[in-house]
């Protein structure tokens, strides 16, 4: 398994979860449950675009812009994921537990799946 393939499988993974929540916000009838996951989930996923947008960036310059990169794109996105989560439980009518959970769990999956990619760019690099 090389990078792109992880890249491209978790994207696809993603977009999937998000039509499957979409959809359930839809049709059930716990709309609001569905529909504070679906949120949970579209902010992590952001979140994880971000995070490989730096990565891409900094990957084939010197280490130093790397960790420049890299750092630069964990506090914008510290900053964003802070923003939107105060935001989305000031001015949407969600369950707040379930969004927070939802967040939580999806973020640490994509924070995973990171993980997993910078290793296999740097086995690829090597």
């Amino acid at each position: 398994m090389n990078s792109k393939t992880v890249l491209i499988s978790s994207i696809i993974i993603s977009i999937a979860f998000l039509i499957l929540f979409f959809v359930l916000s839809q049709v059930s009838e716990h709309k609001i449950i569905f529909k504070s996951i679906l949120l949970g989930n579209l902010l992590a996923f952001i979140n994880y675009l971000l995070g490989v947008f730096f990565i891409n960036f900094g990957m084939n310059k010197s280490d130093s812009i790397f960790l420049q990169s890299v750092f630069a794109g964990v506090l914008s996105r510290l900053i964003i994921l802070l923003l939107s989560v105060f935001l989305t439980l000031k001015f949407l009518e969600i369950n707040d537990f379930n969004y927070i959970f939802s967040l939580l769990l999806f973020y640490i999956f994509y924070i995973i799946i990171e993980v997993f990619y910078l290793i296999l760019r740097k086995k690829q690099r090597i």
